[in-house]
Parts: C-alpha cells; structure tokens; sequence
C-alpha cells in the first residue's frame, strides 16, 4: 500500500555524503532520487489539498459515526479516481464506548459545576454546532465518586514519587495533572495514576503550557484560549496496540473477543479532561504544601498540592459499546518487488473537526496518492 501523510522530504533535504551523494545511494541512484523527487515536488498543488481540506472539515466526524463513514467513502472515491489499485473500503468492529454522562462538581469548600464545555466564537461558525462540546476521554471507565483532591503537576512518576516522599498519600484521591510541555501521553498519565491508587483523573491544559503565557490566544493567535479542552483518548495502547477486545488479530466479523475486564489496554480509572477556566476553582482551594516551583503554573496564585480541602464529585458513565470503525485502502504495485509493502497511512477520525490532527494528514495523504 502507498499511502502517505505528514511531511515530505525532498531531495535538497536528504542528509549527504561526499560527492553530493545522497545518504545511502550510489551516485546514479542519488541523481536518479532527486530526479524523481523534483517531479514529485513539481506535480504537488495545494489548492487540490485545500479542497480536501475544507470537506474533511465540514462536520464533526467522531469515529464510529455515520459522517465519519461518509468520509471514508470520499477517501475510497478519491482513491479510485486517481488510479489506485485494488481500493477497497474494510470494517472493523472494535470496543468504541461514548459518553452517557461526564459531570465534575467540587462541593466543598464551595460548591462549583465545571461547564466541561469551550465557548462559541462569531469569528467560527462552526465553534455553534450542536457537539462540537461534547467532552470526554476515550475509553474512560465509568465511575461515581467523591474525594479531596491532589495536584500532582504532569501526572508523571516522579510527581508522584515528589508527593509520596511529603507524606501525601493520592490512593483514593482525585488527582489533578496538567496536559505537560514536555509531553507525555495522556493515557500514560491515567496508566500511571491506576498504578499508583488514585480514584479518578482530571486532566487540564495550564496557561504556562498552551494558553496567554505562549502567546495571543484564539481568536486572536494560535494558542488555546481559557475555556480550551482537548479531548483525546486514554488507552493504554503502549502495553497492547490496537482494538482492546481482540488482542493480535483483526476485529473483524465473527472474530474472537475477549471480555473487557480482561483486555490489558483497558483503563480502570474514570478521567476527564478539563480547560484552565474549569480547573482554576479546583486548584484555588487547595491547601496543604505549596508545590514546587516547576511546578507552578500560569493562573494568578500560588500553586497548592493539597490535599483538600477541595473535595470533587466526578461522575462519568460510558456505554461500553463494540462499534464498526472503516479503513480505506488503495495499492500501487510494485514493478521490481511486487510481494513486499511500504505501508503508509493517517487516520480520519476526529474529536470534534479534526482540523489539526488528523484532516491536515488525511489532506496531504490525498494529494499526495494523486501524484503518486
């Protein structure tokens, strides 16, 4: 399958040896390489990718869902008017559960209700739409309880291991964690927070990572304003990749399944994601020791790890359902090595639009079949 997204490299980019040889190549091969490529470069058109786009974009096309189904057709459709062999469209059905319900109030030391929702902005039409606020972790488990909460920064292990040697025990605690720069991947902060005891999980995006301590924040710069939320899934796909039902092998019809409670990629922890806006009352009423200075933020005050006296209800119930999911294929075959792969993909599914991650790849991925 030849499929592409993300970035391209051209061949001015190409790490070279002595003799302007590309990296790898003998010198005809590298003249060769860099031939083709500028033919590649020369056919690309960017209003053909901003088409593709604009359509990707148009509505909110979860996984599972039936626009998300529409968009595949349009890849397929795409794929076999550029010439692609063998295009075909493959279901999988796979554990895909939503929301029912995803509620956070904080109800001591004062009482507080978390929108869990971003604003609207005339500037973006779109920002209106019915679901475009729809909020919550993938594969969140499902839960409903009360407990004093615990800041524990990046939800890292050594944040914990910081709280563990101040005496602060987080099991059966609400801990709250920032989406952290750097990164670490949100399911390993909710894999890390299970392992270590805690009840449930709210994760926020701090000002000092993605907001007004970055820079002009939407819509007047590209940073996250103060009701931003992302969304994201939390399976714990570093320890099994793929559906969690059917463990090494495809989830197609009639396939095997194992029970959920058995599938090791499977979270136990309710977690729910959070705007700054939502999280400042939170971390306000925390008291216990003021937290290290890596691990201030940017919100106007001092940064407490608790726990307490800030005590949340987090009630979230998920429908645990099997969904079909559809995958789009197309082919060039090989003329020298016809039985081997390069394999190359994007997927298509968004939290909401998808505009970043992933219609920008799919886009490209478009264009990029079309020279291809």
């Amino acid at each position: 399958s030849i499929l592409i997204t993300g970035p391209m490299v051209t061949a001015s980019e190409h790490p070279k040896e002595g003799n302007g040889r590309i990296r790898g190549f003998t010198a005809a091969a590298s003249d060769h390489e860099r031939e083709v490529e500028a033919r590649l470069v020369d056919l690309l058109d960017p209003t053909s990718t901003a088409r593709h786009f604009r359509l990707l974009t148009e509505e909110p096309h979860p996984a599972g869902s039936d626009e998300n189904l529409k968009l595949a057709h349009y890849v397929r459709d795409q794929f076999a008017a550029y010439g692609l062999e063998d295009v075909k469209t493959l279901r999988y059905d796979v554990l895909l559960p939503w929301p029912r319900k995803v509620a956070v109030t904080m109800v001591e030391p004062v009482e507080y209700s978390a929108s869990l929702a971003e604003d609207a902005y005339p500037v973006d039409k779109d920002s209106y739409a019915v679901g475009a606020s729809l909020t919550y972790l993938g594969m969140s488990a499902s839960g409903d309880l009360t407990a004093d909460v615990v800041y524990a920064h990046s939800g890292n292990p050594e944040d914990y291991d910081w709280l563990d040697a101040q005496g602060i025990d987080v099991r059966g605690k609400i801990a709250i964690v920032r989406y952290s720069n750097p990164y670490s991947y949100r399911g390993f902060k909710a894999w890390e927070a299970e392992r270590r005891g805690v009840a449930a999980l709210i994760i926020y995006s701090d000002p000092k990572d993605d907001g007004f301590r970055r820079g002009k924040v939407f819509p007047h710069g590209p940073w996250g304003p103060e009701s931003h939320i992302q969304r994201g899934a939390i399976t714990y796909d570093f320890i099994v990749p793929g559906d969690p039902l059917t463990p090494g092998w495809p989830s197609i019809e009639g396939a095997k399944r194992i029970a959920p409670e058995e599938a090791r990629s499977v979270p136990r922890i309710p977690a729910v994601p959070m705007s700054w806006r939502d999280a400042k009352p939170i971390l306000e009423n925390l008291g216990g020791p003021v937290a290290p200075l890596e691990w201030q933020g940017a919100l106007p005050m001092t940064y407490h790890v608790g726990p307490g006296p800030a005590k949340v209800h987090v009630e979230i119930d998920m429908d645990d359902r099997v969904r079909p999911i559809w995958v789009v294929e197309g082919r060039i075959l090989g003329s020298e090595k016809p039985d081997e792969l390069v394999i190359l993909g994007n997927h298509r599914d968004a939290w909401v639009y998808g505009a970043v991650d992933p219609s920008s790849g799919t886009a490209t991925q478009l264009e990029a079949a079309r020279v291809l």
